[in-house]
């Protein structure tokens, strides 16, 4: 496994965060009811359930979890 980090952007305000992958428990293919554009929610357990929603979509999420662990 390489570093178990991916960085992502959060859809409210645009922030950039970076993520262990070893953390999250799921992930969905999601667009927001007025609009075409595709985002991802992410969930994770970290001591507790914390969810994010982010720019990137399904696709390019699980390719960058895929790349840690190659």
């Amino acid at each position: 496994m390489t570093n178990p980090f991916i960085e992502v952007t959060k859809t409210r305000g645009g922030k950039k965060m970076r993520i262990n992958v070893n953390h999250i428990v799921g992930f969905e293919d999601q667009t927001y009811s007025n609009s075409t554009q595709r985002i991802t929610y992410i969930i994770l357990n970290n001591s507790g359930i914390t969810t994010v929603h982010v720019k990137e979509n399904y696709d390019e999420v699980t390719k960058m979890i895929e790349a840690t662990y190659k």
